[in-house]
């Protein structure tokens, strides 16, 4: 039954639990894909698993949103009005939150009223911080563990998208390939000078406004990636104990919505 996964790569015993579902026609009303580790499946297994048991025009996709990169409860409403109405294909309708982590309190528990009573929607709920997700939220869902991914797994996805990475680059990716093709979208998206820039921490107070000028308009995500990748760079060239305090700090600070451009002005100032 593993084969309607064959694009998938790992993940027997996430494949096996679907498959199963599919095979006998009994979909749980929700399901939580958890993983420790990010980039291992979730989002195309989540997706591939949608494609066999409802529609295209079915199926509701949420991200978190907002300078928080939260998902509040403007978002549930529409989750509500979504599988309030009858599927416009099939007979199910279904929602993928992803990241529902960052779901906020009071988002939560108008969730959890619709796990309830989910009517003829099926809830895929999509997180690698599976401790941050409320217990009863939990309890009403079958759990779909995703494990890390072997080397060679990893090896076989990225050739799969043609990306070749540096060795260095590929151990700050955890064995994550998903990880490995963000670090790989960040570094051909940095422009070339910026890049070069990069190579080294700012010497002068011209070239680091520079820098921070334009790391600080980049997403959240973005700079999330560009401050593990600049930490792990730079220790190794200069193993300044004292800008891994600098580092964690703009990483905190990301966090809790600071200005970008003060963390980025404080992390890059010689």
């Amino acid at each position: 039954m593993n084969n309607l996964f064959t694009e998938i790569i790992g993940q027997h015993t996430a494949k096996l639990i679907l498959s199963s579902a599919i095979a006998s026609g009994k979909t749980a009303p929700a399901y939580l894909f958890t993983s420790t580790t990010e980039g291992v499946g979730k989002t195309k297994t989540a997706l591939v698993f949608a494609s066999y048991i409802s529609a295209s025009t079915d199926l509701l996709q949420i991200h978190p949103q907002g300078d928080n990169s939260s998902i509040g409860v403007e978002k549930v409403r529409e989750i509500i009005t979504f599988v309030s109405t009858s599927p416009i294909e099939g007979e199910r309708k279904v929602v993928i939150l992803h990241e529902c982590d960052s779901i906020t309190p009071a988002a939560a528990n108008a969730l959890l009223k619709t796990l309830e009573e989910p009517g003829k929607g099926v809830f895929i709920l999509i997180t690698s911080q599976p401790q941050n997700i409320l217990a009863t939220i939990k309890s009403r869902c079958q759990i779909v563990p995703f494990s890390q991914l072997f080397p060679d797994e990893v090896k076989t996805i990225l050739e799969s998208y043609k990306i070749s990475l540096h060795q260095d680059i590929l151990k700050l990716c955890s064995v994550s390939p998903g990880r490995a093709i963000a670090f790989h979208k960040l570094l051909n998206s940095i422009p070339e000078s910026i890049l070069d820039q990069l190579q080294v921490p700012p010497l002068d107070i011209i070239t680091a406004l520079e820098v921070s000028n334009w790391t600080s308009k980049q997403d959240k995500q973005t700079q999330a990636l560009l401050l593990t990748y600049l930490q792990t760079s730079w220790w190794k060239k200069t193993k300044n104990t004292g800008s891994l305090a600098k580092f964690n700090q703009a990483r905190k600070q990301l966090c809790f919505s600071v200005s970008p451009r003060n963390i980025w002005d404080t992390l890059l100032m010689p």
